[in-house]
């Protein structure tokens, strides 16, 4: 796999107002100073913004914003609702179901059946006990129901190969970490998920896997010194906010 067959996927953030709205004027021009960079895709109202806290139409809204901006073709839904996967549906958007709640591999498989054709899945054990693993990439693949790809959150390489393995060029595995870039591609990802570039607050680095990394790793470091998800977050749009008000 060269470089340019790799994706670089990242979360987008979504900037709210005082009151705690949507700023959908700050979001539109940080949604077009992501689409003009190199960046291969980007998930919407994804965990990253905790886009789970939003309602059924705030997403959509986020979603006919970056339809404004970006093809489709670059754009993830991510669907906490059955309601979520019919609106990135809708719009051919390729929507990334959540695995959440999902109790064992019957019931993974279930909801892997539900999917749109085309769907992605984003797996996190700290969604729920059945993650997408190798073994429900070969039971999904035996009962016809294997997704077109997704994020899957907290995997070692080795596990990466395990999924590949299982799972078969058709599925395009994203690694959810973008802290071995390299590796990630040697075990078989078909992607990263490069959460730190998610800010947009400097200009991107040549598109190659080591200079990715060079530049990734300083941010990713500063993220990890965060004490939780919530101040990660907070950083990320701080930065985020503070680039859109030079602009």
């Amino acid at each position: 796999m060269t470089a340019a067959e790799f994706a670089i996927v990242v979360p987008v953030l979504h900037l709210s107002t005082p009151d705690g709205e949507i700023d959908l004027q700050l979001t539109r021009r940080y949604a077009e100073r992501a689409a003009s960079t190199w960046v291969d895709r980007f998930i919407i109202s994804g965990s990253t913004t905790r886009g789970d806290l939003l309602t059924c139409e705030q997403r959509l809204g986020l979603l006919d914003l970056w339809l404004q901006v970006a093809p489709p073709y670059r754009l993830l839904a991510c669907c906490w609702v059955p309601e979520d996967l019919e609106s990135a549906a809708a719009r051919q958007i390729a929507p990334m179901g959540v695995m959440r709640g999902l109790d064992d591999p019957a019931a993974a498989l279930e909801y892997l059946q539900d999917l749109p054709a085309g769907a992605f899945v984003y797996s996190h054990p700290m969604y729920g006990k059945a993650v997408f693993d190798s073994a429900l990439a070969a039971a999904s693949r035996e009962a016809g129901v294997l997704p077109r790809g997704g994020k899957l959150a907290k995997i070692s390489p080795d596990e990466i190969t395990h999924v590949h393995r299982e799972a078969g060029t058709a599925f395009d595995l994203l690694d959810g970490s973008s802290r071995r870039i390299e590796a990630s591609m040697r075990a078989g990802a078909s992607g990263v998920v490069a959460t730190p570039l998610c800010a947009f607050d400097g200009e991107l680095p040549q598109r190659q896997a080591d200079a990715v990394q060079r530049y990734v790793d300083p941010l990713q470091d500063a993220l990890d010194r965060l004490p939780d998800r919530a101040a990660r977050s907070r950083d990320l749009l701080s930065r985020a906010r503070a680039t859109l008000s030079f602009d």
